[in-house]
C-alpha cells in the first residue's frame, strides 16, 4: 500500500473516483445497450453518489494536517539545515538573525504548503462538479441517449 501512496500520493481519492466512475459508466452503458436503456440512468445515479462522496471525503485536509504536523515536529531540523546553508555562504550569524531566518523559513514553508493544497482543492472541486453534472445528466436523460443512439446505430 505504501508504494501505491508514493505513486499516487495525495491524488488517490481522485484516481479512485475516476476509476469507479469510469467502470460504472462502462458497465451502465453496456447494460443499457444490451438490456434496458434505464440502466444508464442508474449508472448516472451511482456516478452522482461517487461525486458526492469525493466532495465529502476532505482527503486533502487530512493530508494537509499530516504534513503540518510533520513540519511542526521536525521544524528544528529543517530550520537548522536552512541556517547551516546560509552560514556556509555568509559566515556565522548572531542569535537575532538566526531567529529571523527561522521565522522566515517557517512562514515560507507554510505559504508554499497552502499554495499546493489550494491547487488540490480547486482540482478536486472541478472533478466533483464534473462527476455530479455527468451523473445528473445520465440519471435524467441516459435512456433517451441510448434510444437515440440505437435508432441511428446498426
Amino acid at each position: 500500500m505504501q508504494r501505491v501512496y508514493v505513486f499516487f500520493g495525495r491524488h488517490i481519492p481522485e484516481v479512485w473516483a475516476l476509476f469507479f466512475a469510469g467502470i460504472t459508466l462502462l458497465l451502465g452503458s453496456y447494460a443499457a445497450w444490451t438490456n434496458q436503456a434505464v440502466w444508464l440512468n442508474r449508472a448516472g445515479a451511482i456516478i452522482v453518489i461517487i461525486g458526492v462522496l469525493l466532495a465529502a471525503s476532505r482527503f486533502h485536509e487530512w493530508v494537509r494536517s499530516k504534513v503540518s504536523k510533520f513540519i511542526d515536529d521536525d521544524f528544528d531540523s529543517i530550520a537548522k539545515s536552512a541556517i547551516g546553508a546560509v552560514e556556509r555562504e555568509a559566515g556565522p550569524l548572531d542569535a537575532e538573525r538566526r531567529s529571523t531566518i527561522m521565522a522566515e523559513v517557517r512562514a515560507e514553508t507554510f505559504a508554499e504548503l497552502d499554495q499546493i493544497f489550494e491547487q488540490d482543492k480547486k482540482r478536486i472541486k472541478n472533478l466533483e462538479v464534473g462527476l455530479v453534472v455527468l451523473g445528473t445528466f445520465l440519471n435524467g436523460f441516459g435512456d433517451y441517449v441510448v434510444g437515440l443512439l440505437k435508432s441511428y446505430g446498426p
